[in-house]
């Protein structure tokens, strides 16, 4: 089924979608990695999922049972300053943007070949309008890691 819906996203405008991207992130070319990630999450949404530095963090802290932390303080907060302005700046547009092709596709779910687009939208929606401090994982990996950190949170 991942597969068929990346093909199906492909086929409607993920090729295109990707470019866009991908010319944005060498025009504005400081945030080229954010960007970038967009464009490449962009190309095949339905294998990946994504998650935050803390929780990818508290995940290997979990799994590993070493103190070790990746996410350094100081860049956690660049990131946090980086998708406020990216926020108020172009994250709101492309949101909308995204949203409005999701509810396009919802009102032609009866065709059934937009249903994976809507789908699809809907995931890009949170890494368009917060493209920092987002880290981008295969779908089984976000998975365990929301398990692990439910199971720990309800001491289990």
């Amino acid at each position: 089924m991942i597969l068929l819906g990346n093909i199906i996203w492909f086929v409607l405008g993920g090729w295109l979608l990707f470019i866009v991207y991908t010319i944005a992130a060498i025009i504005f070319f400081p945030v080229f990695i954010p960007i970038f990630r967009i464009a490449k999450y962009s190309l095949f949404p339905f294998e990946k999922s994504i998650v935050t530095p803390y929780q990818l963090n508290k995940y290997r802290e979990l799994k590993s049972s070493s103190s070790d932390s990746v996410n350094d303080a100081t860049t956690n907060e660049v990131s946090n300053l980086l998708n406020i302005v990216w926020m108020l700046t172009f994250g709101w547009i492309l949101a909308l943007l995204h949203f409005v092709a999701l509810v396009e596709n919802l009102l032609l779910f009866f065709l059934i070949i937009t249903i994976p687009n809507i789908i699809g939208h809907w995931k890009m929606i949170r890494i368009a309008f917060l493209p920092f401090n987002t880290v981008v994982v295969l779908r089984q990996i976000a998975e365990d890691i929301e398990v692990v950190l439910a199971k720990k949170k309800l001491k289990i």
